[in-house]
């Protein structure tokens, strides 16, 4: 059974509606500010090894040591097996070699159900793996780029400093 050796520093749940799960999830564990991202672009998409459409919007936010995310897969072309609808969906780490990330994942039982760029065609690469147990959760695996990081190290400065007023915003506000 495959092990981790990289800290898991995300968690998402699957959500109907990202906005309204992000002030739910802001009111009741104190988690803020949520950061929302609808319809996100994604290219060189595949679902299942087949070239597909993926469509999807997420909300981040960051609670300790730990970014969560709540996702609503609004449309991807043959969903993979194993997609959760419900309750927790992956979690997931930055690969420090994502090819090799993805090859020990493979050896190791993991069906790579999901892959993509974020962005274009040469954005930064990330993919869902079925670990085909118990868990019931994808693992996601993030290509170790700048950007992702400046990310996590944003929403982690945002929620230390957060006072609890306008908890959901969207990524189009943050300034660069």
């Amino acid at each position: 059974m495959f092990e981790s050796k990289k800290p898991t520093i995300q968690i998402a749940y699957a959500v109907n509606d990202v906005k309204k799960s992000a002030d739910i999830w802001s009111k009741k564990f104190n988690i803020g500010p949520f950061y929302v991202n609808e319809h996100i672009k994604i290219s060189n998409t595949l679902v299942n090894g087949k070239k597909s459409e993926f469509d999807h919007s997420s909300a981040y936010g960051w609670k300790e040591n730990m970014m969560i995310e709540l996702i609503c897969d609004h449309k991807i072309e043959e969903s993979p097996h194993n997609s959760n609808r419900s309750g927790i969906h992956h979690v997931a780490w930055i690969a420090p070699n994502f090819e090799e990330e993805k090859l020990l994942l493979h050896k190791e039982g993991c069906i790579e159900v999901l892959s993509a760029n974020s962005g274009h065609r040469n954005g930064m690469k990330f993919a869902w793996f079925d670990p085909q147990n118990e868990m019931n959760h994808f693992y996601e695996i993030y290509e170790d780029t700048k950007d992702i990081t400046n990310f996590y190290s944003f929403l982690h400065e945002e929620a230390k400093n957060w006072n609890g007023l306008n908890p959901v915003r969207n990524v189009s506000d943050i300034k660069s």
